[in-house]
């Protein structure tokens, strides 16, 4: 025989769960940061983090963010977020972090990573940023894994290596 009170409370269950999931899946994609809040990359325990305005760590980056915008490493990062000196170069440096050509900024050493394995070198940030147009064409003519140096000038010199280095 059909049980009314039954199929009325299925029925009833059945709605709750689909109110509450649809609950919780709006509050999870409202709690998440929007695009907009994203400034830059920032490596941070072997994992790449979107940093916001002032400096906090928003969230994990996905794969396609990290192929799209170059990243710095080396800063110190406490409490889940940036301090000042540090985040004022970085909004100083933001050409360079949107250039095509540039994949890694690590302040601490004054070196950028380019494609192609490239490290470049420099005395300044005003030199690279100055440089940034000759970029394309100096890394035409740039050995892969090669280790640069950029003069105040805008000449790329090669840099050798030691007697360590393995010939």
């Amino acid at each position: 025989m059909y049980n009314f009170k039954k199929a009325v409370t299925l029925v009833g269950i059945f709605c709750s769960l689909c109110i509450f999931f649809f609950t919780a899946k709006f509050v999870n994609v409202a709690a998440k940061p929007t695009s907009g809040e994203r400034v830059f990359l920032v490596a941070h325990k072997g994992r790449l983090w979107w940093v916001g305005r002032s400096g906090e760590l928003l969230e994990v980056a996905r794969t396609q963010d990290v192929l799209s915008k170059a990243y710095v490493s080396g800063l110190e990062i406490v409490n889940a977020r940036l301090d000042e000196s540090s985040l004022h170069l970085i909004e100083k440096l933001k050409p360079a972090l949107d250039s095509l050509y540039i994949v890694e900024v690590i302040p601490n050493e004054k070196r950028v990573m380019l494609l192609k394995g490239v490290s470049l070198r420099f005395n300044d940030w005003e030199d690279l940023l100055r440089n940034l147009q000759a970029l394309p064409e100096a890394i035409k003519r740039m050995e892969p894994r090669g280790e640069y140096f950029l003069s105040p000038q805008g000449l790329f010199y090669k840099l050798r290596g030691g007697d360590d280095e393995k010939r």
